[in-house]
């Protein structure tokens, strides 16, 4: 497999980061800050191997937890086989408040190497705002 980096972006969150990780971690409120995604449920509590089934327009999809370090990291995978997505947000204090990186890679098999050019772009594209998304969505949270 072959690791290919899709995006790399930060933004301050002015929320501790104790709340900052409550919301990140609220899946059924996720669709007000995630793009493309209309629904989202855990099949069991947020931990290590949880699967999270979404909905995307007409599609149904899943994602597993697939690194977990409470109120620091998260990476949350889609797919598997030959492609997969990992979306890693990682938490950091700043001043009491919380700095968010979102990391996305994509694992490809070699053979698919020349291909995922594509996938990359279109991922940058749909992912570029999500965590200015977030910050929207929690410093305006109840």
């Amino acid at each position: 497999m072959t690791q290919f980096q899709a995006l790399d972006s930060q933004e301050l969150i002015h929320l501790s980061v104790p709340r900052v990780w409550e919301l990140l971690t609220d899946w059924v409120a996720a669709p007000k800050w995630m793009p493309g995604v209309d629904s989202m449920e855990a099949e069991q509590l947020t931990s290590l191997g949880t699967v999270l089934d979404y909905h995307s327009g007409s599609h149904e999809r899943q994602l597993l937890i697939s690194e977990l370090v409470d109120e620091k990291a998260i990476t949350l995978t889609s797919g598997g086989g030959d492609i997969s997505v990992h979306y890693r947000y990682a938490l950091a204090k700043d001043s009491g408040q919380t700095q968010v990186r979102l990391v996305i890679t994509v694992e490809a098999a070699k053979k698919l190497r020349n291909e995922v050019g594509d996938l990359l772009a279109a991922i940058a594209g749909s992912e570029a705002d999500t965590l200015k998304s977030l910050r929207a969505y929690a410093e305006s949270a109840p």
